[in-house]
């Protein structure tokens, strides 16, 4: 997930945005200086120039007209490519060529870490909206997965029209092995901060069933986006988020025998809140992490160490193959999976004998300053409103002995936190359900906090509770 605007189109039969799209992108794109197109086709350059002016117009016909608009293609230089994606404020991933000629001219003009940390508009339409999705198929070229650039998680399948058979069989095949979202013309996924609003007609496909896209469907794919939230601030995650006691893990090492010759599998560490204390005992160290900006931070942090080794994927679908672990662990991670999903598949993936842990923080501060507790309390119940719920406290870590684990060993261990004011903030700038709070009541309720802690002498303290859960495979 991205904080910017992705917009996921299918097409414009008539060279025209709808005043619904018309509508939300006078909204969102309030700076106009540059707007980038990255082809699908990089060496048809006569096509190139006039899509790029084609499609620019569609924006200045509506007032949207942006100061410099070009196209990136073969004849850019990689440098010049880069710089331009750089300093983009909107960027618009063209159609009508191959998907994987648009991700290799993409990864070939060094522009992939730039799309990554882009702060622009991303839109794609077509071929370039395919290529928006962590997994798609192009079935004009083979119904073969590949990997796209991983925006979002919502695979699509452009020019959907009941009429053209050949199409609809296509979308019917790709939904024998994934969800599609089936889009006809003139339709758009907008996807802000975990929101996802729609326009135009898009169907549902699974299992080659197809039916009109339901707010239960939006709802399922806004909590697949939430799980992606952390991954917009890396640094800011990896300073503010708690770590856990050295005596949790000289306890969970000793436990799982966890050393030299053992196999251990971390799901989703962030930026290595929990990773240190066991990377360090000598283990073969795996990772699996979901965000691409948190995967990075942990390679820069760990990548180094000869027995670390991560992948950036989901925990839900990787294929781990013939790997075993002698112990997989946790931290506030496990209840962003479904319960039996999580269960099933860390059995699967555990020797026998092997340890699961799962552990989380809970922090409380009302018994260090009772008054600042309750005029905190007061200013959630008058700014905190999410866009989206945090729906993952249902999560039962007790529930393991029910597919086939041992019975639930709970421990707890105690630490203590002191922030300033600023540091509070940033702390809660941190939290996926603070993340979403639409602006402006954000920002409002960011410095309403600030201004409680700074008059409460610029302190505040959490008393922390780590607790440990512990359930095992059996060993036949």
């Amino acid at each position: 997930m991205r904080k910017e605007l992705l917009a996921v189109f299918s097409g414009f039969p008539d060279h025209h945005f709808s005043e619904e799209i018309v509508k939300r992108l006078r909204e969102e794109l309030k700076q106009r200086k540059s707007i980038v197109f990255i082809t699908a086709c990089p060496n048809d350059y006569a096509q190139n120039d006039d899509d790029c002016d084609g499609m620019h117009e569609m924006f200045a016909e509506q007032g949207l007209s942006f100061e410099n608009h070009c196209v990136i293609d073969n004849r850019t230089d990689p440098s010049d490519a880069k710089k331009l994606v750089e300093n983009a404020d909107c960027i618009f991933l063209m159609g009508g060529g191959v998907c994987e000629q648009q991700l290799d001219l993409i990864r070939r003009k060094n522009c992939y870490e730039a799309l990554l940390d882009s702060h622009a508009a991303i839109f794609g339409v077509s071929a370039g909206s395919m290529n928006m999705a962590i997994n798609t198929v192009d079935f004009s070229e083979s119904m073969e997965p590949f990997r796209g650039l991983e925006f979002t998680n919502i695979t699509v399948s452009c020019h959907h029209d009941p009429k053209d058979t050949w199409r609809y069989e296509q979308t019917l095949r790709m939904s024998e092995d994934r969800v599609v979202y089936a889009m006809e013309d003139m339709s758009v996924f907008f996807i802000k901060e975990g929101r996802i609003e729609t326009v135009g007609t898009i169907w549902h496909v699974e299992n080659r069933e197809l039916r009109t896209i339901a707010d239960e469907d939006i709802k399922e794919l806004e909590q697949d986006e939430f799980r992606r939230v952390f991954d917009t601030i890396p640094d800011q995650f990896d300073k503010f988020r708690p770590e856990y006691s050295e005596e949790l893990f000289d306890f969970l090492n000793a436990v799982a025998k966890i050393g030299p010759g053992k196999r251990v599998l971390e799901i989703g560490p962030g930026t290595g809140q929990a990773t240190e204390p066991v990377l360090r005992t000598g283990c073969e160290y795996h990772a699996i992490e979901l965000g691409v900006h948190l995967y990075r931070k942990m390679k820069e942090k760990f990548g180094k160490l000869p027995n670390f080794n991560i992948v950036n994927d989901d925990f839900i679908t990787h294929d781990f193959g013939d790997m075993k672990f002698d112990m997989i662990y946790s931290a506030a991670t496990i209840q962003w999976i479904p319960e039996e999903t999580a269960f099933t598949k860390n059995f699967e993936l555990l020797k026998p004998g092997g340890t699961l842990a799962m552990m989380f923080t809970s922090a409380e501060y009302r018994s260090t300053n009772e008054a600042l507790y309750d005029k905190i309390q007061g200013l959630y119940d008058r700014y905190y409103k999410p866009d989206i719920p945090y729906k993952h406290g249902a999560f039962h870590y007790t529930a393991a002995p029910e597919y086939g684990f041992t019975e639930v060993e709970k421990h707890e261990f105690k630490g203590q936190r002191v922030f300033s004011a600023d540091e509070y903030v940033a702390f809660s700038g941190t939290h996926c359900d603070h993340i979403v709070i639409p602006e402006p009541i954000r920002t409002e309720f960011f410095e309403a906090l600030r201004s409680a802690v700074k008059e409460a002498g610029d302190r505040i303290v959490f008393n922390d509770t780590y607790v440990l859960y512990i359930t095992k495979k059996g060993t036949e």
